[in-house]
């Protein structure tokens, strides 16, 4: 059995995929007996504070802004101090990963970390003109922890290519309970005999949900019904949305469903769910709604490759395209049911226990090493000294 570290989890999301993947990390850390702090913006800012301490963990505010910002300075040296003298630091999110990162190269060897940092997705994909200025901080970076972790491979391709071979990359993909996710469970409340598309995300311009109202603009059947599963991420999110629903005519077929206690309802309601995005790196979404047996349209963006054959796949912020997928399947019931059953099977390969396990046995694999190379440079430095007081006694005596 590995023995219990004392592990720094820092996150700068709070809600949605990143939040759950670290509650996910937490609860498993803590019933393995490791000792974990999670650093995190406080409650008021989202859920995961109150996650991390109903898992037995311990919560210490740090409100970290997502753009570069003063406080930054502060934040980083922050993180220094509670880095100092753990097992482990585990980095989630760009944010968290840059500060993290920095802060550790600064601690002195015989008191560092081992130190991970998983990106979800990379920073480079929502820099818009600051893309290539994130990709130089990443390639810089890269080196500077002991390893990067790629929730799903086609993420782990992208980060090679840019960010070179001699990155310490691995793949450990995003994970899904398939006992909490399956296609059997109460099922959200619908209109019957109407056809019914559901996507569930945070509403903003990463998850697409414009994408998709601009596909049930196109679809022939103009009964056809989209929901829209999930908070906005930022303020204005629902009033962008609504005015392009407005404009295309579509207002009266969407259902703004909002954020709710547990999706797998509304995925077993879906004649067929969307996942849309710009970019992702594994979208639980989209391993939610393969563990429940939907059948799924998906935008071809990392992480969609975990679909394979039992889904459709169309390029992304493309309408006419996800139209048209959609329109197919809600004309074939057969082939709904038949996707439906290839995805809940091929939702065993991304098993939350087996990504837990990965992500849990990394650690221990690093802080073992880690634990080598101080030791190692302890007896370095005791020998250092004793060959220096032994040249100073010859030298004084002769």
């Amino acid at each position: 059995m590995n023995r219990p570290l004392n592990v720094l989890i820092v996150s700068q999301p709070v809600s949605y995929g990143v939040a759950i993947c670290v509650r996910d990390l937490t609860q498993a850390a803590v019933a393995a007996g490791h000792r974990v702090t999670v650093v995190s913006p406080d409650s008021s800012h989202g859920p995961l504070a109150g996650w991390i301490e109903a898992a037995g963990a311990r919560h210490l505010p740090l409100n970290m802004a997502r753009t570069p910002a003063l406080r930054d300075v502060s934040d980083l040296l922050a993180i220094r101090r509670l880095s100092r003298g753990r097992d482990v630091i585990h980095l989630h999110s760009s944010k968290a990963g840059a500060l993290g990162r920095v802060a550790a190269m600064s601690i002195g060897r015989r008191h560092r970390p081992a130190v991970v940092f998983t990106a979800h997705y990379w920073s480079w994909l929502v820099g818009g003109r600051w893309a290539r200025l994130y990709r130089w901080i990443e390639r810089v970076l890269a080196r500077r922890c002991d390893a990067i972790v790629a929730v799903s491979d086609g993420e782990a391709e992208e980060g090679r290519a840019v960010l070179g071979a001699r990155a310490p990359l691995r793949s450990i993909p995003n994970g899904v309970d398939r006992d909490r996710f399956s296609p059997i469970g109460d099922r959200a409340d619908r209109i019957d005999d109407v056809p019914l598309i559901v996507c569930v995300g945070r509403l903003s311009e990463q998850k697409g949900q414009d994408v998709a109202i601009r596909a049930l603009a196109l679809l022939a059947d103009r009964t056809a019904r989209l929901r829209l599963v999930g908070d906005e991420s930022g303020h204005g999110e629902r009033a962008r949305l609504d005015a392009l629903a407005a404009s295309l005519g579509v207002s009266d077929r969407i259902e703004w469903r909002g954020g709710v206690d547990t999706t797998a309802p509304e995925y077993r309601a879906a004649d067929v769910v969307v996942a849309p995005s710009r970019w992702d790196g594994l979208s639980l979404a989209l391993l939610e709604g393969m563990a429940c047996g939907a059948a799924i349209v998906a935008s071809e963006v990392n992480g969609s490759e975990c679909l394979g054959e039992a889904g459709r796949i169309v390029p992304p912020d493309d309408p006419g395209s996800l139209a048209e997928a959609v329109a197919d399947l809600l004309g074939s019931p057969p082939e709904r049911a038949r996707l439906g059953r290839a995805a809940r099977e091929r939702s065993r390969s991304f098993d939350l226990a087996t990504t837990m396990e990965r992500n849990l046995d990394l650690w221990s694999g690093l802080a073992d090493r880690a634990a080598g190379g101080r030791d190692a440079a302890a007896t370095r430095a005791v020998a250092d000294g004793g060959e220096g007081a032994a040249r100073w006694t010859n030298t004084s005596t002769s």
